[in-house]
């Protein structure tokens, strides 16, 4: 269970840094690059094994830990492109209910067992994710560019059901640290690809805020990551289960500290969300 709970606070230290981010106006795609770099250090650092590349090439999740390296490159342009394009309520929905996919994956694919309690448990996960993040008058939905949103639904869900995948088949006996750090460090490469592609100076990365809001996104960052394959290893739950017990408690945990740090205000419904939330965690845990 500390696993869990390390893997949704992790994961919700990732949205208060960001909000932070935007506060102090750092350059996002900057703080990203050095939150992968920061990442992959960590990763590093925390190997009981000397990451050594000639070792690394042969091991058996190398080819999805680039994949999945790259993607979260890709989807990360996907949410800032669909943001300003399709509209903030409808990426938040899809980034949020992406979870979906990975629940799917692990039921279907894995032939976990489905109980009347893991459905209806389920079902209020979902529910109370639609609902904490509704709002009353939402911004205007541009239909032009609806596919952004839809995509960014089946990439953000296809790399939670690649990082499952890899937790199944290769992870599960160790090795999640020199995995990480792999995956990361390829991330980190994609973004500074992405800066010399666009003709932009490598010296911006090392403004003084760039660096600590990059660090301190990298560790959260990377927690989010190693608990989320530790709870998946050690929870003693299905993998449906994780996967909905945890986005579910990162939503109720960045409702309430958007309510609590940053002032945001909540309306019924959103309350009602983080009622149904512990109630599908009680459920599902139970």
């Amino acid at each position: 269970m500390l696993n869990l709970l390390f893997a949704i606070l992790t994961s919700a230290g990732i949205f208060i840094t960001f909000k932070y981010l935007e506060k102090y106006k750092v350059d996002i795609l900057l703080a990203i690059i050095i939150n992968y770099i920061t990442a992959a250090i960590c990763g590093y650092l925390l190997s009981d094994k000397a990451f050594v590349v000639q070792n690394i090439i042969h091991e058996n999740w190398f080819n999805i830990s680039i994949l999945i390296g790259a993607l979260f490159i890709v989807v990360f342009f996907i949410i800032g492109r669909s943001t300003q394009k399709a509209g903030i309520s409808v990426t938040t929905l899809a980034s949020k209910m992406s979870f979906v996919l990975p629940l799917l994956f692990s039921i279907l694919y894995y032939q976990e067992a489905v109980s009347t309690n893991k459905i209806l448990g389920i079902v209020i996960a979902i529910s109370a994710v639609l609902l904490s993040i509704y709002k009353g008058k939402s911004d205007k939905l541009n239909r032009q560019y609806i596919w952004l949103p839809v995509l960014l639904f089946f990439g953000a869900g296809t790399v939670d059901s690649l990082v499952k995948y890899a937790q199944q088949e290769f992870l599960s006996n160790g090795g999640t640290e020199q995995f990480s750090t792999l995956l990361f460090a390829i991330a980190g490469i994609s973004g500074i690809l992405t800066l010399l592609i666009k003709r932009e100076s490598l010296l911006k990365l090392l403004q003084v805020k760039v660096l600590i809001g990059g660090l301190v996104l990298g560790l959260v960052n990377f927690g989010s990551l190693y608990f989320l394959i530790a709870s998946l290893n050690s929870s003693g739950f299905d993998s449906s289960v994780v996967f909905s017990i945890i986005n579910i408690g990162i939503v109720a945990c960045s409702v309430l500290i958007g309510l609590g740090i940053f002032k945001e205000k909540l309306n019924k419904v959103n309350l009602l969300g983080i009622v149904l939330a512990f109630i599908a965690i009680f459920i599902l845990t139970n």
